[in-house]
């Protein structure tokens, strides 16, 4: 008795539906890990975090890796934004300040100190201004260079 067929039995509507069902699934997975990593540092705060989180800090990263290592060998960027230096910039600077803030809320939580809550958001705004913005450069960087090379003709191996 055969368990598996390697035969596709969807038709092009249905696989179409599909693929749409497994992102929806795996972009609610991956906010869901988001938010619970969230919820847990909110209600656990700062002390004995990692212990508590890693599991899902584990599996989240990696969902995020697999996602920018496939959207970059498949050519895919986004649907509304370009790889412009200045959309990378200004997606960095609101990243780092959302974290930011968010890190000097849980510090001024735990230490009731506004003072050093906004050291946090300082040092934080400007350590993940840089990286990311960084990573985003080196990202969008090999996006064009893949999307030149495919323009010119290049083969598209997958």
């Amino acid at each position: 008795m055969k368990w598996f067929n390697r035969k596709n039995n969807l038709d092009e509507m249905q696989e179409l539906k599909l693929l749409k069902l497994e992102s929806r699934g795996f972009w609610l997975g991956f906010i869901g890990l988001f938010l619970s990593i969230v919820v847990q540092i909110v209600i656990y705060g700062s002390e004995n975090t990692r212990e508590v989180y890693a599991g899902e800090f584990i599996v989240f990263l990696c969902m995020g890796i697999y996602l920018i290592a496939e959207c970059l060998r498949n050519d895919i960027w986004d649907r509304h934004l370009s790889a412009t230096p200045a959309v990378n910039i200004g997606l960095s600077l609101l990243a780092a300040a959302v974290t930011g803030l968010f890190n000097a809320i849980v510090s001024y939580r735990n230490y009731h100190d506004a003072t050093a809550a906004f050291s946090v958001f300082i040092v934080y705004f400007l350590m993940l201004s840089i990286v990311i913005s960084v990573t985003l450069t080196v990202c969008s960087a090999l996006y064009r260079r893949r999307r030149r090379h495919l323009e010119e003709g290049g083969d598209d191996e997958n």
